[in-house]
């Protein structure tokens, strides 16, 4: 059995996988942003009350809305539960202090994790494949590639974000015009799949839906998985039409308080059958939905949308 909690970490990602056999494999994928500390520290609190420890942290990527969510409790005197860490840019000459957009927290991150002799396990990259007991890790992104461009990039000090007004019409009225995500720190995010019991997750950072589908297509080809999480909280610049058509999966997460845009709503009634949406916020509040958008999407339950807030999905 798999327990998924996607914790209420702002605009940020901080995951629990809790896989159960005979014994309990701990898994947080992100650990949110600064606004997230006291929440990260009750999510170390809560495993550590069960009796359990945190058998793998995964920084996804170097993002503020990734990592800085984790400071306060490695900077606190508490016993520490986290049994190793997976990030990129441990020892990178490209990670300074001189970079204003996420990476000038790297260096100060992996200086607590290691007065904290918490064991770094540093690149992850594609084909790397680890086993906890039963469960089976497997890394199909960032690509070398992926990971020199980051690392040029931000030499330049420069990094990319999409930016724009949402649109409040109808779904089946919303401009799809995919421009895809440039950011090079998203795009070296760790893509992963976790397997335990004859099930799939897959989990994508902040990935671009083109390496993300490279990846799959490469290790994971015609696979139906049993959660997506979809990458860069649900933004449109990471959701193409290709990647819902190309990934397939009974369940969707979106870890955001933010609104998702329409069109990305749009992208996926028009490439599936059936969408249900699992999300950590209520981002659809009143007024969201026309009454078109209810009349063709919702009451038909074409579009299922399920506010989960931290309650565990059971897989």
């Amino acid at each position: 059995m798999i327990e998924i909690r996607t914790l209420k970490a702002k605009q940020g990602d901080c995951i629990w996988v809790r896989c159960i056999f005979d014994k309990i494999v701990n898994i947080i994928i992100d650990a949110g942003p600064i606004t997230f500390k006291n929440g990260f520290i009750n999510l170390m609190d809560t495993i550590k009350c069960l009796g359990e420890r945190v058998d793998l942290l995964v920084f996804t990527h170097v993002d503020d809305d990734h990592i800085k969510g984790c400071i306060k409790y490695l900077q606190s005197d508490e016993d520490k539960i986290i049994n190793k860490v997976w990030i990129n840019g441990n020892g990178c000459s490209v990670y300074l202090d001189n970079q204003e957009h996420s990476v000038k927290n790297v260096s100060s991150l992996i200086k607590l994790l290691s007065d904290n002799n918490i064991p770094i396990e540093a690149p992850i990259l594609e084909k790397k494949e680890s086993f906890f007991g039963q469960v089976k890790i497997k890394v199909i992104g960032p690509t070398v590639q992926d990971m020199v461009r980051v690392a040029k990039r931000i030499e330049t000090h420069y990094c990319k974000e999409h930016s724009g007004r949402l649109y409040f019409g109808n779904i089946s009225d919303a401009e799809d015009k995919y421009k895809p995500d440039t950011s090079e720190t998203n795009n070296a995010s760790i893509i992963m799949v976790i397997e335990h019991d004859n099930k799939k997750l897959l989990f994508t950072g902040d990935s671009s839906a083109e390496n993300i589908i490279a990846a799959v297509n490469k290790y994971y080809q015609n696979t139906w998985f049993d959660i997506f999480k979809l990458p860069h909280h649900g933004s449109q610049h990471n959701i193409s039409r290709e990647l819902i058509n190309r990934i397939k999966a009974n369940k969707y997460i979106i870890s955001t308080n933010k609104t998702v845009e329409k069109v990305v709503l749009l992208r996926m009634v028009e490439e599936n059958e059936t969408t249900e949406l699992l999300c950590n916020y209520n981002w659809w509040n009143l007024g969201y939905f026309t009454d078109d958008d209810l009349t063709r999407y919702i009451n038909t339950g074409i579009i299922v949308l399920t506010d989960i807030g931290e309650e565990k999905v059971i897989i």
